[in-house]
């Protein structure tokens, strides 16, 4: 500290000027003292007791370092319905997104303008050629007993007659070929246009395959002409699906069997759910996760996104300190800590695994030793 000092007591006396200008001088001087030794103090205060800050012990716990994955829920088992044929109108539709069908259940309906009428003459007509088919093999044996008693009738007969009978004969089954071919190719004919037809009319009405929930109807449907193989819904089992990510984490850090924490915000299928991984074998880009145990719901929709928990890595039980007490100085940690005379002070340490939310110490301090911690 610099001392300043000012001894002016002779020039006072018996000269009143002097004694002003003394008193300007002494005044300017004590300023300039001042300041130099406001500029060389060093102030260190002591801890308030009721200071913005505690105190906390250095202990053994877990330090864990995770991130956030989040995963999205899918189903294996998924029935998409598109029109089998195209330029038909839609007459009716069933279901509405939401609504549970079963197998067999109508979900759309075509127009079938005459099918119906067409698919019945046709019917009829089949079923009456088919009966003509079948006669024609009475007709054609009771026209060759005709003619063989024709034949039999005369009693002297010559080697022109039995020609006669045998030709006759090669007529009758000439003939009932033709018609069984004019029959079979009519019955064939009208077997193909009876099959279109009804192709036509079981494509008019489309069913579920599944059980499962109503995910998607295309909008304005009812009323629309169809487009073939257009989809126009969907259907999914929420009963069997799983949690996809695509983080290249997970494929480093699980492995079969694990448990893993997963959590789901918004939705009804909201709240805190187990799962592991499945058929890790087979995991690539995408990493599928079943469904251990969860909260009861109705299902989870197909697009909801949950949040996993990924340990990436973790050093159980070792000396630790929570985040918000360890500083760092030029990339060295430090801690403050309180002297004997309720000072506090820097001390650099040593720190291994930094955590979310706590700090692996691996030197400088001890177990149950107290740092200030805000």
């Amino acid at each position: 500290m610099k001392k300043c000092a000012f001894y002016g007591q002779k020039l006072i006396s018996g000269h009143p000027q002097r004694l002003i200008l003394m008193m300007i001088l002494t005044s300017l001087l004590l300023s300039a003292c001042n300041k130099a030794e406001e500029e060389n103090i060093v102030v260190i205060e002591a801890e308030e007791e009721n200071a913005a800050y505690g105190l906390i012990a250095v202990t053994k716990d877990d330090v864990i370092l995770s991130k956030n994955v989040t995963c999205t829920y899918t189903q294996t088992k998924e029935q998409t319905v598109s029109f089998p044929v195209g330029g038909k109108r839609v007459s009716k539709v069933h279901v509405n997104p939401g609504d549970t069908v079963n197998p067999g259940d109508i979900l759309i309906e075509l127009s079938e303008d005459n099918l119906g009428a067409e698919i019945d003459e046709l019917e009829y007509k089949i079923a009456k050629n088919t009966l003509l088919l079948g006669y024609l093999d009475k007709a054609e044996e009771f026209d060759k007993e005709s003619a063989y008693n024709n034949f039999v009738y005369y009693t002297d007969k010559s080697e022109d007659d039995l020609k006669k009978y045998d030709k006759n004969v090669e007529s009758i089954e000439r003939d009932y070929d033709y018609r069984r071919e004019d029959y079979k190719d009519e019955i064939e004919f009208d077997q193909k246009k009876l099959n279109k037809l009804k192709s036509e009319q079981s494509g008019s009405k489309i069913y579920a395959t599944m059980s499962g929930t109503v995910y998607s109807v295309a909008e304005h449907l009812e009323g629309s002409t169809s487009q073939k193989d257009e989809v126009v819904m969907k259907i999914v089992d929420s009963r069997s699906g799983f949690f996809e990510s695509s983080d290249e984490d997970c494929a480093k850090h699980f492995k079969e069997g694990d448990v893993i924490e997963m959590s789901i915000v918004y939705g009804n299928a909201s709240g805190e759910y187990e799962l592991t991984p499945y058929n890790i074998s087979s995991w690539g880009e995408i990493q599928r996760f079943d469904i251990l145990s969860g909260p009861e719901n109705e299902g989870i929709d197909v697009g909801t996104t949950g949040t996993l928990k990924l340990i990436l890595e973790k050093h159980e039980n070792v000396l630790s300190l929570p985040l918000g007490a360890v500083y760092h100085a030029d990339g060295k940690p430090y801690v403050y800590v309180l002297d004997e005379n309720n000072f506090r002070q820097m001390a650099f340490i040593e720190t291994g695994l930094t955590g979310d939310d706590k700090v692996e110490i691996t030197g400088g301090l001890n177990e149950g030793d107290k740092v200030v911690y805000k």
